[in-house]
């Protein structure tokens, strides 16, 4: 009886891991030294997606100078012209595994 008891902890608990492995979008990224992030961003800024550049300096500055981020994406995003916040925010989506660790 205790023995059954022990293995079905075990296989719930291997059983955990394994979906908490699955579900993580992190797990799935290889390991980077920090470098790569920069190298990313710089690279998708200056190649893939450079008239997103304005827009994510606006939104830096506005989040350091303190503001909050509704009232950043209100003044950055304009929305009547190409590309918008969320355009952008897509663009730079692809540098997620260079960032994620």
């Amino acid at each position: 009886m205790e023995t059954k008891k022990l293995r079905v902890t075990v296989q719930v608990q291997v059983l955990l891991l394994i979906m908490a492995m699955v579900a993580s979008p992190i797990m799935s990224c290889p390991p980077t030294d920090g470098k790569s992030c920069k190298d990313c961003l710089v690279n998708q800024m200056k190649n893939a997606c450079p008239s997103c550049t304005p827009i994510l300096h606006c939104m830096a500055r506005c989040l350091w100078d303190g503001t909050s981020r509704p009232n950043c994406i209100t003044k950055c995003n304009i929305n009547t012209a190409y590309p918008t916040l969320s355009d952008c925010k897509r663009c730079m989506s692809k540098c997620k595994c260079s960032c994620a660790n």
